[in-house]
């Protein structure tokens, strides 16, 4: 809706205002108007500020309430449309950026894992080179490459050949033990973290939802609001048009009775002077039966009565 004479409007910043002191404060109380929609603040539509961004808004243009990044301890609070979508992208941005920090752990997970099972799969093959290092000859490492599977390459078989450097190999399997164990804490710790995050984003939708369904019957109210006042001013102006109608009819009541005392006065002799009925004649209008709402139709019935 295009707006003619409105300020521009406030871009939303990290500030956070109060909308009951300060300057701003004073100067947005001569505002007649919101800024935003044009409509004309009154007594009952009151003007309110944005906490986010500190701009002058009507309730129209502020109905969401949410937590501001600044200062999420105030709980929900009022913004206007331009910030409740500018921190919902805020919130829907940091969701994503923690899931895919939880993927990429995952996977660095997954790839550290695989890692070390090829690590143990060669370690066979590491004592071998061990020994063949240690003892100058590489024959064994030759005949493993052919059958590794044979019980002359056993772990058995290959401790005790390279007893001699296995405290090396001991004191490597001990730190990747350790390794093992911290990158599965932080697997069990990503998987938990992910769920959270999807727990997390089920509500929000469910959240979501919820406030259309309130929006869609806030619209449905106004629109009967609108239409019971509609039928309060139909009334109205059928109270009127009979009221009038009513006092016609006295009129020309009253000048008939007027006009038939004057021939009777002229029958008797009495001269031109006219005679007034000195009985009241009474005449009583109704709109009808009462209608029900809850603002001003109540009590709508009225009547007219005319002596």
């Amino acid at each position: 809706m295009e707006v003619h004479g409105a300020s521009p409007e406030r871009s939303p910043t990290a500030s956070l205002i109060s909308s009951d002191d300060g300057q701003g404060a004073q100067a947005d109380a001569k505002e007649s108007a919101c800024p935003r929609c044009g409509a004309n603040f009154t007594t009952y539509f009151r003007r309110h500020h944005c906490r986010h961004c500190g701009g002058l808004v009507c309730d129209d243009c502020s109905r969401h309430r949410t937590r501001i990044p600044q200062d999420p301890s105030l709980g929900n609070v009022r913004v206007c449309d331009d910030c409740f979508k500018v921190i919902g992208d805020h919130h829907a941005a940091g969701l994503e950026e923690d899931l895919a920090l939880s993927r990429h752990l995952i996977d660095q997970l997954k790839d550290a894992l695989k890692q070390k099972h090829n690590q143990s799969e060669a370690f066979k093959k590491v004592m071998l080179e061990l020994e063949a290092e240690a003892v100058g000859n590489r024959e064994r490492l030759d005949q493993h490459a052919q059958d590794p599977d044979s019980d002359d390459f056993s772990f058995k078989v290959l401790q005790d050949r390279v007893q001699h450097c296995w405290g090396d190999v001991l004191t490597s399997l001990e730190a990747q033990g350790k390794l093992k164990v911290v990158l599965e804490e932080r697997q069990r710790n990503g998987q938990k973290h992910r769920e959270e995050l999807i727990s997390t984003e089920e509500e929000m939708s469910s959240r979501y939802q919820q406030l259309d369904a309130e929006l869609a019957e806030v619209t449905r109210m106004e629109a009967k609001r609108d239409e019971l006042f509609r039928l309060e001013g139909e009334l109205e102006r059928a109270v009127g048009a009979e009221r009038r109608r009513v006092r016609e009819l006295e009129l020309g009541r009253q000048a008939q009775q007027e006009l038939e005392a004057e021939r009777i006065s002229q029958r008797l002799g009495w001269g031109s002077r006219p005679l007034r009925s000195t009985e009241p004649v009474a005449f009583t209008i109704s709109t009808g039966r009462q209608e029900q709402s809850q603002n001003r139709l109540d009590g709508c019935r009225r009547s007219c009565t005319v002596s």
